[in-house]
């Protein structure tokens, strides 16, 4: 029988609502004795847990990740011919009447900039016993200093096997980490860590805990996510051990195998994907450990500060403009490694203050007293010329999806990582909803503006989206690529 439903009938949490009427010494007692009754029952679990690790595990054949689009993206984008200008005859009959006033558009109100100063140090003063040692690191600039049980620090035998890793539990969970537990939990809520970045926050811990050794530091990344109640998996193939992590969303590239239902994905804290292909696992879970990671970034981890500036230049109707933005570095380094996962995640993520601040307050001038139509041109040239293209296969070698600030670092930028841009601007300035286009092999945008634009467009919920290509070269909104005029695109619903 799988542990997870072995232990199905067993509470998650062992205390009850207190009774009345005890007093003060009372109190403390019953305190006492439900907190022994918890700890108890938790060790009873990691005990069964531990047995059950101890038995055979199963051989998975590992697939070697999900392919988005498996159609190339377009070496070179072309170039969208000028505008054709038709000059009507003049009727003689006729009194010439005065064009309708343009209607400007309505631009909205640009967020006032974040504090320049860096955040300060998030320390968090250790919890001292005698059996404690410190700990410090550092995370993306934020130094951290832990405490933690002298005796937590074990290793792994020299022979890996299901056996060893099911010591290396039973180790574990012999000790008392709650403490352990619960300053980690408070780093991740000062930091505003997600789902990833505490992952990331957890094993960075387990290198320095335990001097840089990876399967030791994934072991102990896979012991802290189980009992935070995130369903994380390890394996084992020759030497190495392997975390797995079933998801919310979509993962790109990384190996995974299947079981029960879910994708658990083989993940690593660095840029290169696993290269395995069949590993050792265990059937069951941690009882109680059933949350899936979540890769949304609803706002960025409180991390230290870099602020770098970038100026961009770009000419719209024959004036050329430029752009002054200041983008947060220590960020892409915090995005370096994360995992390839769902368009929609990278196109409503989270953009740092600073950006949000330099780039709209640049941009909104420039669209005073436009009408919507040509506003969105402007916002669509500046994204379609200030950025040399080149696709993720020559840049990086693999596919790499971007977040709105990498754009500002990166040499390179292709389809979606400017169309992620540009619904952020048009979503953030004018306030206009826009669509993701998925055609083969590219990605573009649609817009619904409020007044008739002419050209092609999609139907989505049975409101018209103008499509608005960001990375067809000087192409007004209603331009569609020549190649994919006759495409039906995909539709990504997007909500900011």
């Amino acid at each position: 029988m799988p542990i997870s439903s072995k232990f199905s009938w067993l509470p998650l949490v062992a205390f009850i609502a207190a009774p009345t009427q005890l007093n003060a010494d009372e109190y403390q007692q019953w305190l006492q004795a439900q907190e022994t009754e918890y700890n108890e029952y938790q060790s009873a679990q990691d005990k069964e847990f531990s047995g059950f690790l101890s038995k055979a595990w199963r051989n998975y054949q590992v697939d070697q990740g999900l392919v988005r689009d498996a159609k190339p993206k377009p070496v070179v984008m072309p170039v969208a011919p000028p505008p054709a200008v038709s000059t009507p005859r003049p009727d003689p009959e006729q009194t010439a009447q005065p064009a309708p006033p343009i209607k400007p558009v309505e631009i909205k109100t640009i967020p006032l900039p974040p504090p320049v100063v860096s955040v300060p140090p998030v320390i968090i003063p250790p919890v001292q016993t005698p059996s404690s040692k410190p700990l410090q690191l550092e995370f993306y600039g934020i130094p951290v200093t832990l405490s933690y049980d002298k005796k937590i620090g074990v290793r792994l035998g020299r022979k890996m096997s299901n056996k060893a890793i099911s010591q290396f539990w039973d180790k574990l969970s012999s000790i008392d980490s709650t403490t352990l537990q619960q300053q980690l939990d408070q780093y991740r809520k000062k930091l505003e860590l997600n789902d990833w970045g505490y992952a990331m926050f957890l094993h960075r811990v387990g290198r320095q805990l335990y001097n840089e050794r990876e399967n030791e530091a994934l072991l102990f990344t896979w012991f802290i996510l189980s009992k935070s109640g995130y369903d994380a998996r390890v394996g084992f193939s020759g030497s190495n051990v392997h975390l797995m992590l079933p998801t919310q969303n979509e993962l790109f590239g990384l190996p995974f195998f299947r079981y029960s239902g879910k994708k658990y994905y083989v993940v690593k804290f660095d840029d290169q994907a696993p290269a395995v292909k069949n590993l050792y696992s265990y059937d069951g879970r941690y009882p109680g450990a059933d949350q899936l990671f979540s890769l949304a970034v609803t706002q960025l981890p409180e991390i230290k500060k870099q602020p770098v500036q970038r100026k961009l230049n770009f000419t719209f109707s024959g004036e050329a403009h430029e752009i002054d933005v200041t983008y947060d570095r220590n960020i892409i380094a915090y995005f370096d490694t994360y995992p390839v996962t769902e368009l929609d995640v990278y196109f409503t993520s989270a953009v740092s203050g600073q950006l949000v601040y330099t780039l709209l307050s640049s941009l909104k001038p420039l669209l005073k007293g436009r009408s919507e139509e040509e506003a969105v041109n402007l916002l669509l040239r500046f994204v379609q010329t200030a950025f040399d293209y080149k696709t993720d296969g020559d840049q990086f070698g693999r596919e790499k999806y971007f977040f709105a600030e990498e754009l500002f670092f990166y040499q390179f930028s292709d389809c979606e990582d400017r169309s992620v841009l540009f619904a952020f601007l048009v979503n953030s300035l004018l306030g206009l909803d826009v669509i993701a286009l998925d055609y083969p092999g590219h990605v573009a945008t649609a817009v619904r503006f409020n007044t008739p634009v002419k050209g092609a467009s999609v139907t989505y919920k049975g409101k018209r989206y103008t499509v608005a290509d960001p990375t067809y070269i000087n192409a007004n909104s209603g331009a569609v690529m020549p190649n994919f005029k006759s495409t039906s695109p995909g539709i990504i619903p997007l909500v900011f």
